[in-house]
């Protein structure tokens, strides 16, 4: 079971992405896969709402952030490893939105910057939770 700690939950959202934007662009490769609509909603207030791909996305990767954030907060022998994992996490999503076209967008951008979160975060939480650990003096 460690073995599912020390995955980055946003490694595998990043192959989610990728599966999501390969079978868009396999059915219609001329529309962009993120401004697909999932649902048209009326609201209380009798305004249309409309979901779209990219912000169930979005909003699949805060509920992501927050797990890993969660994650951070156990002090195991893993923890290490995790934490290097999400760095090259972070690292491949940096490349990726700067080198693939068909990544280079608002979505992918704000997933990026979530995976830069989840490492600073991830660190942080760890030194503050070792700090703790040891007591000076």
């Amino acid at each position: 079971m460690k073995i599912f700690k020390t995955i980055p939950l946003f490694g595998l959202m990043l192959v989610a992405y990728t599966l999501i934007l390969a079978g868009f662009y396999y059915n219609n490769p001329s529309a962009h896969p993120m401004d697909h609509v999932i649902a048209n909603i009326v609201l209380p207030s009798h305004q249309a709402w409309t979901l779209r791909v990219g912000d169930a996305v979005v909003l699949f990767g805060l509920i992501l952030l927050f797990v890993e954030i969660l994650k951070s907060t156990n002090a195991s022998d893993t923890t290490v490893i995790e934490h290097v994992l999400s760095t090259f996490v972070f690292i491949f999503y940096m490349i990726a939105f700067l080198l693939a076209p068909m990544v280079a967008n608002s979505t992918f951008l704000i997933l990026t910057m979530m995976s830069l979160i989840d490492v600073i975060a991830g660190f942080t939480i760890t030194i503050n939770t070792a700090r703790r650990d040891f007591t000076v003096g």
